[in-house]
């Protein structure tokens, strides 16, 4: 027979359904003690748990990061990666959230959660999939003005050179936008960094689809 650890699946689980799978045990919560003792489950946070890589468990940092605190989707340089714009491998899963900020230190990773409010926060989301598993991630639209919208307005700034230089963005990958999107999610965030990006995208990208 299997171990019982073996029978669990490969993607996270909560604890409902633990104790669950477990109730013919006489203490099911000193079972789970021993599992994350002997590092056969690993606790994620509390109430979230994942089948240790080692024994088959999928511990995607994408997949998990919407689990860990939600409502939220992936976004800023986390999706900026993704969809290949910048060429910086992200350590951190940066995420935005319609809840407070909150950052997670967890055994499979850091997790940042940023404030953006509900007139913005629906826009511009898509499915994501890491195998069968689905999670919520920006598109490479949302994701960059998700970005620019933590940035500083100075009243100088060129845009192509804060893009290529300081966000270190890949022109050319973002080069086939979907300028209707763009235009919603200017209208939705009312910022003037944003603003200033969609309009000087649309001027630069005068061939594109509006």
């Amino acid at each position: 027979m299997k171990p019982f650890f073996l029978t669990l699946p490969d993607h996270p689980f909560d604890y409902t359904y633990l104790m669950d799978r477990l109730k013919a045990y006489r203490s099911p919560r000193s079972k789970i003690t021993r599992m994350l003792q002997q590092q056969e489950i690993i606790r994620v946070k509390k109430g979230l748990y994942v089948l240790a890589p080692e024994y088959g468990g999928n511990i995607d940092p994408l997949v998990l990061s919407n689990l860990i605190y939600g409502p939220s989707y992936v976004s800023l340089e986390s999706a900026l990666s993704y969809w290949g714009m910048i060429p910086e491998r992200v350590e951190e899963v940066t995420c935005m959230t319609n809840k407070r900020n909150k950052l997670f230190e967890t055994p499979v990773g850091r997790f940042s959660y940023h404030y953006l409010n509900n007139r913005i926060f629906p826009i511009g989301r898509k499915q994501a999939y890491a195998g069968n598993l689905c999670f919520l991630m920006a598109s490479r639209e949302k994701a960059l003005c998700d970005k620019l919208a933590t940035l500083p307005l100075t009243t100088e700034q060129d845009i192509a050179q804060l893009l290529e230089f300081d966000l270190r963005v890949d022109l050319e990958a973002s080069a086939e936008m979907d300028c209707q999107l763009l235009k919603s999610i200017q209208t939705c965030y009312k910022n003037q960094l944003v603003s200033r990006f969609v309009q000087w995208y649309l001027q630069t990208h005068s061939n594109s689809s509006s």
